[in-house]
């Protein structure tokens, strides 16, 4: 949004912007530090998780793999948390005395609230269009990751990125 009259940029958002790329894309890589090996013991092959990522976009011919297929769903992971991160960096902005002085409690309640929105909107609306009936253990995984692995991460990389950007320069 435009900061004055004559349509010039607002100074805070290529900071934002670009906190919010490093953000997402570390967040990415978290998450699936943690994502890969769970599913490996659960039984399923780390390269299946980003099978079923593409399938969300492509349908359930996805699940029949192939290196597109692959790159498709880890491009699909990385800009879902980039696009996260975004929204909490700039919600950041107007709530700072809570999403940025409080990292830690905002951080694991984002990661909640990010689960609830792709288990319940997300996956249901995707092309593979099913709603997930899992295990309580799979259901406590994965909330523990979204929790501990996503959203924690948002908020305290997030927090540092904008507080190096805050920082007076010599």
């Amino acid at each position: 949004m435009p900061s004055d009259p004559n349509g010039a940029e607002a100074p805070w958002i290529p900071s934002y912007t670009k906190a919010a790329a490093v953000t997402g894309l570390a967040a990415a890589a978290i998450e699936m530090v943690f994502v890969l090996p769970i599913q490996y013991l659960l039984g399923n092959p780390p390269i299946r998780i980003f099978w079923i990522i593409a399938a969300g976009a492509l349908g359930r011919p996805a699940l029949q793999g192939g290196t597109a297929v692959v790159l498709l769903g880890t491009g699909i992971h990385v800009f879902v948390s980039v696009a996260a991160a975004a929204v909490y960096l700039f919600a950041a902005r107007l709530w700072d005395d809570v999403l940025i002085r409080k990292p830690v409690v905002s951080g694991m309640t984002f990661g909640a609230a990010s689960y609830v929105v792709m288990t319940f909107i997300v996956i249901p609306l995707s092309a593979l269009g099913y709603r997930p009936n899992p295990s309580i253990v799979d259901v406590w995984l994965s909330i523990a990751i979204h929790v501990f692995a996503f959203g924690l991460p948002i908020a305290l990389i997030g927090r540092t990125l904008l507080a190096k950007e805050a920082a007076p320069r010599p």
